[in-house]
Formats: C-alpha cells, structure tokens, sequence
C-alpha cells in the first residue's frame, strides 16, 4: 500500500514538473497568421499600438529588438513613416497571473446588464508568474492591407529575469521572426 502512495506521489510530482516545462521552460509559444503568400521586403517603420508612447525611449529601445529582426529578414527600417512600404505596429503586454492586458483572448459572459470577461489560456492563472507578450502586425503603407502578424509570448517567475522586458522581447522578438513568415494559423512553441 505505501509503495502505490509513493508512486503516486512520484507520478503526480513528474507531471507537475513536465507541466512547469512546457509553461515556462525554454519556449515561447507562438502563434502567426498571413495568407501564404510571398512576402515582398521593402522598407519599413516601426509604431507603438499606443500612438501616446510612440517618442518613449523604453518603447523606442524594445521597438530595436524587432527591428534587428525585421533586418535579418531582409526589411530596410527607416526613421519615418512617410519613407517606409510597411508599417509594422508593436504590442507588448505583461500580465502578472491575475490581470490580463492585451493582447489577450478572453469570453464574455452575460451577468444581467453587464458582460463579465473570462480570460481563456492554458490553465489556472498563478500570481507568482508574468508572461509577456510581443505582438506585431505588418500593413502596407499604401492601402493600409494586413500581411502578416504574429505573437510570442513566454511564462517565467515573476521577479526572475526571464521576467523582465529588457530579457523578454529581444528573446521574444527573435522566436517570432525565426522562420518568417512562419506557419500560418497554428501556435507552435519555439525554443529560445
């Protein structure tokens, strides 16, 4: 008897472990959509989503990690708008386990007059965890049509590095440009 309860307690342990590795191990979950076809390089300009933070030199330094990428991929950045083919428009959110920022899926659930969001994700949201979230969506300049976007977003214990937007979106920008444009409509998870 005691040797089942001992196994079932190892069981249990290895599952919670294997659990924890694929929340917040070396991956980031990453999911991209475009249409699947070519993609033509040219110049582009990067923007914050929140126009108010477009001058922030925090947002200023996190919009390089992306733009590093872009290049790899074979894009010019450019210093203005008015010079760029496409404008790529830069999200990035944290969460801290009990609050969802955008971007962010959730369900709303009628409660009499008011709606009640319900975040909808990989399981229980847990306060000592923060994920964060880079999202990009590339238009065209001249008639504003979407090409491509994208999100990768990585787990890590609140307070760690791995934590921290100076770690997070260099490592994420670099996981969601690997292979551009990507898999269509599909979340893979990306080793960093």
């Amino acid at each position: 008897m005691k040797n089942r309860q001992i196994l079932a307690a190892t069981s249990i342990a290895l599952m919670l472990a294997l659990s924890a590795c694929g929340r917040g191990g070396t991956y980031a979950d990453v999911a991209r959509f475009h249409t699947n076809q070519p993609i033509n390089r040219g110049t582009l300009f990067i923007q914050p989503s929140d126009p108010s933070i477009a001058n922030n030199l925090e947002f200023r330094t996190h919009a390089e990690s992306v733009a590093v990428e872009m290049r790899r991929q074979g894009f010019q950045t450019v210093p203005d708008a008015a010079q760029a083919q496409y404008i790529a428009v830069l999200d990035i959110a944290q969460t801290d386990g009990t609050t969802v920022t955008r971007p962010g899926t959730t369900v709303g659930v009628p409660v009499g007059p008011t709606v009640i969001a319900t975040p909808v994700g990989r399981g229980p949201r847990n306060s000592t965890e923060r994920t964060t979230t880079v999202a990009v969506q590339i238009q065209r300049q001249a008639d504003g049509v979407k090409i491509w976007e994208g999100r990768a977003s990585k787990t890590a214990q609140a307070g760690s590095q791995g934590a921290t937007l100076t770690w997070a979106v260099p490592v994420l920008s670099e996981a969601l440009f690997r292979d551009f444009p990507g898999k269509p409509g599909v979340t893979q998870q990306v080793r960093l």
